[in-house]
């Protein structure tokens, strides 16, 4: 039972949920931007609208003692702007919602744009201080001034999550929760953070369908972060920080931890990141990690760069760190960890790989026979880390067997071709020289341009034609982000429809495997063989090795799209194990079955898929 409430209560906590602007009292505050004031008295539209609307109910809660502010919800228009001309703060213990109308496939649909003004003497180092929490939907954040007066230029500036604390005494903590909000041209923020700043004991932070996009830094390598700590900083820490459907396109790091911070609980599921410099998930220090579903492609741009001890690269670009080598002192032992690597591909694409070695910088060590010193792909896994997945007992069993590592290896090296990559190669490669070689500046974002002048739909497409990867999710589907790239949108079948309806049971499966380190129910799928032709019926191969102890793998063909279960019995007709639940797309399929806590017998498989039944027999032998 203690197992079951802590289970229920981590998937509470990492599952994506809007917690905030839900209640069916709230006051509604509908805010004109930029254009919608536009007049002949204000040619050029009015700045900071949002900033004195906000303002008003503010100045009003503390007049009156009220809490207006956390039951108001500012909604904004679309296909307009609005230019701060000031810092907005959030109150400790109240909470600011801010919405936006669905995004639309055309120019009118566009996510409101909240930019800063360009008139200059503003303060710029926060765009929200958040000492209370935050509710963003349907938000564009540029983190660049308006072209209105002056060419857009990015603005270091962050979302800041400060500390509350009266919230970490409660355990409440502070809340930032993000449903489809761009996170645009963000450099490094002015305290050395990211897009998003914790500088919060207890931060809870859900990321749900938002795009990270051209968060670069045209000088640092190493900054340009999604989610961040400040430089130099001590004492800060997140509770808990997940990302579902999101992309994270021309960044320098995703998720930083440095200076003895980090997370306590971090989630990644169906996740997309392309061109990522450095680090997409940085410093082994996780206690609780999901990461499922993914695409990583060049997932470490600058390379393992052995000249400059700097440069990273030796860690691989996913790391997990023994605690005995954290340097700090952290209330879990690695016994303690829970850490599920699934169902995720890992690339580099063929111009990046080209230019390392055919570069002038390299070229020139070569020549001087300097070749260790020429930069090389950064390896996904290093032997460190994959010893936590694979050490055994003397007595058998698994050392750490709430780590594991599924369906990762298989996908290396894999291409998903991404229709409209989001990359400059030309800026790509001028960037990467310019720091290979010297330490130049150089603005290597895709199409900067289109951002600041909020075109819409915005160019680009990291839907891909891979058929490896098409089917590879644990739930079967295409792994990435599902909700901007394979949307029904530019004729792609509408997978994200497909993975909200089964969104629940995957989550709780995720958990389960992360929490317990029973694998059982991670599905892959087999992508046809080049020149096949997907299964005409519906097949249940014999499991393999049989008899098995204690894991077998189990094959199945599904003809057309089904809810497929695959379930397990004894021989009482008793279920035992459920492996499958859930809608499937025609293709190959495999299940793991673990009969650990199973005695040795004869047991029966069954998968049912519509009118489809069909059941064999396995032998679990101990």
């Amino acid at each position: 039972m203690k197992r079951v409430i802590y289970l229920l209560l981590f998937t509470a906590a990492m599952i994506p949920a809007s917690v905030f602007a839900q209640s069916a009292a709230m006051d509604t505050v509908t805010v004109p931007g930029l254009f919608a004031t536009i007049s002949t008295a204000n040619p050029n539209g009015v700045e900071g609208t949002l900033n004195d609307s906000i303002s008003v109910v503010e100045h009003a809660d503390s007049v009156n003692h009220t809490n207006n502010l956390s039951n108001t919800v500012f909604k904004l228009l679309a296909n307009d702007q609005y230019v701060l001309t000031g810092t907005i703060s959030i109150p400790a213990g109240e909470t600011l919602n801010v919405v936006g109308p669905e995004p639309g496939n055309t120019q009118a649909g566009s996510l409101p744009m909240i930019l800063w003004t360009s008139t200059g003497n503003v303060t710029e180092n926060f765009n929200f201080d958040c000492f209370g929490n935050i509710y963003l939907k349907n938000i564009w954040l540029l983190y660049a001034t308006t072209n209105n007066q002056a060419e857009g230029t990015q603005v270091g500036s962050a979302l800041e999550i400060e500390d509350d604390s009266l919230a970490d005494l409660s355990g409440v903590g502070e809340h930032g929760t993000f449903d489809d909000v761009i996170f645009d041209y963000c450099p490094v923020a002015s305290n050395g953070g990211g897009a998003v700043t914790v500088t919060a004991k207890d931060f809870k932070g859900t990321f749900t369908n938002c795009f990270f996009r051209n968060d670069i830094d045209t000088h640092l390598r190493y900054y340009g972060r999604a989610v961040s700590f400040p430089y130099n900083s001590t004492g800060w820490q997140t509770d808990s920080v997940s990302f579902t459907n999101c992309t994270f396109a021309n960044m320098g790091y995703v998720l930083m931890q440095e200076g003895a911070e980090y997370s306590n609980n971090v989630w990644f599921n169906h996740c997309t990141f392309e061109n990522i410099m450095m680090y997409p998930l940085e410093s082994g220090w996780w206690k609780n990690l999901v990461v499922a579903n993914c695409v990583f492609d060049n997932p470490w741009m600058f390379g393992e760069y052995a000249a400059e001890d700097t440069a990273g690269g030796t860690s691989g670009a996913f790391s997990i760190d023994s605690v005995s080598t954290f340097g700090f002192s952290v209330p879990f032992t690695d016994q303690q960890r829970h850490i599920l690597f699934v169902n995720s591909s890992y690339c580099y694409e063929p111009w990046l790989l080209n230019y390392m070695t055919n570069n002038p910088y390299s070229q020139g060590l070569i020549s001087n026979r300097l070749n260790d010193e020429v930069p090389q792909p950064d390896t996904e896994i290093i032997a460190s880390t994959m010893h936590f997945f694979t050490d055994t007992l003397s007595t058998g069993g698994k050392a750490f067997p709430t780590m594991n590592l599924a369906n990762v290896r298989r996908y290396d090296g894999v291409n998903p071709d991404f229709i409209t990559p989001l990359t400059n190669v030309d800026s790509a490669e001028a960037y990467l020289y310019d720091h290979w070689s010297a330490d130049n500046n150089a603005d290597w974002a895709f199409d900067p341009d289109s951002d600041l002048n909020q075109i819409w739909p915005l160019p680009g497409n990291l839907a891909y034609t891979n058929d490896t990867l098409m089917h590879a999710g644990t739930d079967g589907l295409p792994l990435g982000d599902l909700y901007h790239w394979w949307n029904g949108s530019n004729g792609t079948t509408d997978y994200y429809a497909q993975w909200k309806a089964q969104e629940s049971s995957e989550n709780t499966l995720l958990a389960n495997a992360e929490m317990t380190g029973d694998m059982t129910g991670i599905v892959t799928a087999v992508a046809p063989q080049p020149g096949s032709s997907l299964p005409s019926t519906f097949k249940l191969s014999q499991n393999y090795p049989n008899p098995f102890n204690p894991t077998t793998q189990i094959d199945y063909s599904v003809a057309k799209r089904a809810m497929v279960t695959l379930t397990v019995y004894n021989v009482l007709g008793q279920k035992v194990a459920t492996l499958v639940s859930g809608v499937q797309q025609p293709g190959n399929y495999s299940a793991t079955f673990n009969g650990n806590d199973l005695a040795s017998g004869v047991y029966f498989y069954r998968l049912q898929a519509g009118s489809v039944s069909i059941t064999r027999k396995l032998v679990l032998l101990k």
